[in-house]
């Protein structure tokens, strides 16, 4: 009914960069960040890690609330350590990269880097965004 304002609309959606909110969530603790009473709401940059941190920490297809999209990553099996080094490797490399390049905003998921401490497993990865690239660091246990 109003072609005019669609088309701006989309021309809008095409130029502009990440800007979506996220409550900021405390991984170690397992808890949204509250201060004076609220959740602390993140924005741009700060709101993309956190949502990289729950996709990677999300394990598709087990939780209800996820069951009809497609997110998240298959890989607890995979950090099992009953698969040789090099394939665990490569399948992480692939999960979290499919998973990763399904926001829009990530262009390129590069220069992965797997470091083993004991039962813990560290995976480090550079984002490449339309405004920049920057480093990120998983630790899986």
């Amino acid at each position: 009914m109003f072609p005019e304002l669609n088309l701006i609309e989309e021309e809008q959606q095409e130029t502009y960069s990440f800007n979506g909110k996220s409550f900021l969530y405390d991984f170690k603790n397992g808890d949204f960040v509250y201060k004076n009473g609220a959740p602390v709401i993140v924005e741009g940059k700060a709101a993309l890690l956190v949502w990289i941190e729950k996709v990677i920490r999300t394990e598709k297809f087990r939780f209800n609330i996820h069951r009809d999209i497609d997110y998240g990553v298959t890989i607890e099996d995979l950090i099992s350590g009953q698969f040789p080094r090099a394939f665990t490797e490569s399948e992480l490399e692939r999960e979290i990269t499919e998973a990763l390049l399904k926001n829009k905003f990530i262009l390129d998921v590069s220069e992965w880097a797997f470091e083993y401490e004991g039962s813990t497993l560290i995976i480090s990865f550079a984002v490449t965004t339309d405004e920049e690239s920057f480093n990120f660091t998983a630790v899986m246990e």
